[in-house]
């Protein structure tokens, strides 16, 4: 199996605040990042990876909003590897007119994607995340028959990953064990077939 695996971004400014941040722009872009402590985190799962085989031949892919990239950042200079490569499909899913409001906002948003409904206040479907990160689980499976790779990103970006790598309908990705801060997680069997005909069940939901 080809070595695939995802990466959280650490603490963010965003997260110690209690903010939802996820348009483009130059709050998620540059000024949204790492607190001191996500730095510390990116950098001891980094040593973690190194001290089970991960090397300087680690392809890194990344989000570009600045707590992914930094996250991206630590972790490949201490694996030795190349700098991260920016993948905007990678992103944080828009979560619409909810963006720089309270975190609690989440609750809501995820029961609707359980019940399969349609959110109407401009937050992402569910199925145009699972479509984007599909087609990078692809690529980055294609790059992964020749050196592992690592894509650095999103909470419900990479819980979406998760539930498409285990084959799973990507509406459940609450479902999947939860991803922390700086958790670098393999991702499952199955991402291939099973991932793509759960991503067509959430596009035809």
């Amino acid at each position: 199996m080809h070595d695939l695996r995802v990466l959280r971004h650490g603490e963010s400014t965003a997260n110690v605040e209690g903010l939802i941040v996820s348009v483009p722009g130059p709050r998620a872009l540059t000024e949204v990042g790492l607190t001191a402590r996500g730095r510390k985190q990116a950098r001891a799962t980094a040593r973690d990876a190194a001290a089970q085989g991960l090397g300087p031949e680690t392809v890194v892919l990344t989000s570009d909003f600045a707590r992914a990239l930094q996250t991206a950042e630590e972790f490949a200079a201490v694996i030795g590897a190349a700098p991260p490569r920016l993948e905007t499909r990678l992103r944080e899913r828009c979560f619409g007119r909810h963006d720089e409001g309270p975190a609690t906002a989440y609750d809501g948003i995820w029961a609707v994607d359980r019940a399969h409904g349609t959110h109407e206040d401009g937050v992402e479907q569910v199925a145009a995340v699972a479509a984007r990160v599909l087609e990078v689980l692809h690529e980055a499976d294609e790059l992964a028959r020749t050196a592992p790779v690592v894509l650095v990103a999103h909470g419900d970006v990479l819980q979406i990953a998760l539930a498409l790598g285990a084959g799973r309908d990507p509406h459940d990705h609450r479902d999947i064990p939860h991803l922390g801060n700086a958790e670098l997680r393999r991702l499952g069997r199955g991402r291939s077939a099973d991932g793509a005909a759960g991503a067509e069940r959430a596009a035809r939901a």
